[in-house]
């Protein structure tokens, strides 16, 4: 593992607790309770741990994240978390 993935993961680690408390425990797309802490920006494509590339999703939700409505998902979750 290379340096900077391995500070984004220390990152993440803080940066996850944060965002579920911002997000209350709950999905920002549907209210149902979050399963899942999702990196807006994937990682894959450049994106980090920041909180503001973070937004909690319940199982659905996330899955949508990374299957076909993965660009309407991310606009979506764009203009969610600011």
């Amino acid at each position: 593992m290379n340096k900077s993935k391995a500070d984004d993961n220390k990152l993440y680690q803080r940066t996850r607790k944060w965002a579920i408390e911002r997000d209350e425990g709950l999905c920002v797309l549907c209210k149902a309770p979050a399963t899942e802490v999702h990196h807006i920006l994937f990682r894959s494509r450049g994106g980090d741990s920041r909180l503001s590339n973070l937004a909690c999703l319940c199982r659905e939700c996330h899955n949508m994240a990374h299957g076909s409505y993965h660009e309407e998902v991310y606009r979506s979750l764009k203009e969610r978390i600011k």
